[in-house]
């Protein structure tokens, strides 16, 4: 997570990109990006990092990914970049 970090902090736009673990649960992490505008939000989630990170997750999670993002009163639920992990399905 780390380099994506990194990575994602070189993004056109990118104003703050971090990862931290609950303090409830280590096993959950909160995902806390600022960017200048949504277009640059809409490139980051179509960008080679963002597609890099969630393949990166398959081996590390021990459930399905659950991403909620909140943008001032609005909260969404952004679209995977690629198919789910097989792995996952029933």
């Amino acid at each position: 997570m780390r380099a994506t970090e990194a990575a994602v902090a070189q993004e056109p736009g990118c104003r703050f990109y971090r990862f931290a673990a609950t303090l409830e649960d280590p096993d959950e992490y909160l995902h806390v990006q600022e960017w200048a505008g949504e277009a640059d939000w809409v490139a980051h989630q179509r960008s080679p990092a963002f597609g890099d990170y969630q393949r990166s997750l398959f081996d590390l999670l021990a459930r399905p990914s659950d991403m909620e993002v909140h943008r001032g009163a609005r909260t969404t639920r952004p679209e995977p970049s690629a198919p789910p992990d097989p792995r996952a399905a029933d």
